[in-house]
């Protein structure tokens, strides 16, 4: 009933188009559940067993790839059109002088070095307000 409300703004040849869609899509639900009732209910098999179908069958494999057709055409370009330049810029290469003197240096960060770090920011004062209803959400209750 939802795909007849919207035909009324398409025209004829995209109303066709559309009764089509749904018919095909009614033909890929009727081969998955009868590839379900052939598996025993095996997702995995049944999606291998119904590519296999669709291989053989051009109306299932159309009606399989009819919807995604369109975003693959779309990605194609877009990769033919991207530039072919990589985007980051060039890192000079550290010499191994600097490196070893780096891991020398008694000043160097360590994964879990914090010297550099400056003061956390301020929090707002709705987030202290959250804050201090949460912590007060579990405080200890008094034993009666």
């Amino acid at each position: 009933m939802a795909a007849v409300r919207r035909l009324w703004y398409l025209s004829p040849g995209e109303r066709r188009q559309e009764r089509t869609m749904s018919r095909g899509q009614d033909y890929v639900r009727a081969k998955a559940q009868e590839a379900l009732d052939a598996t025993g209910g095996n997702r995995h098999e049944a999606s291998l067993l119904l590519r296999v179908w669709a291989e053989a069958d051009a109306k299932l494999y159309k009606a399989l790839t009819a919807p995604l057709l369109g975003n693959l055409a779309a990605l194609a370009i877009q990769r033919v059109a991207a530039p072919q330049t990589p985007v980051g810029r060039q890192r000079a290469p550290i010499r191994e002088a600097e490196l070893l003197a780096a891991i020398g240096s008694r000043n160097s960060q360590s994964m879990s070095s914090t010297r550099s770090a400056g003061a956390p920011p301020q929090g707002s004062v709705r987030h202290k307000q959250a804050v201090t209803l949460l912590a007060s959400a579990y405080r200890r209750k008094p034993v009666a």
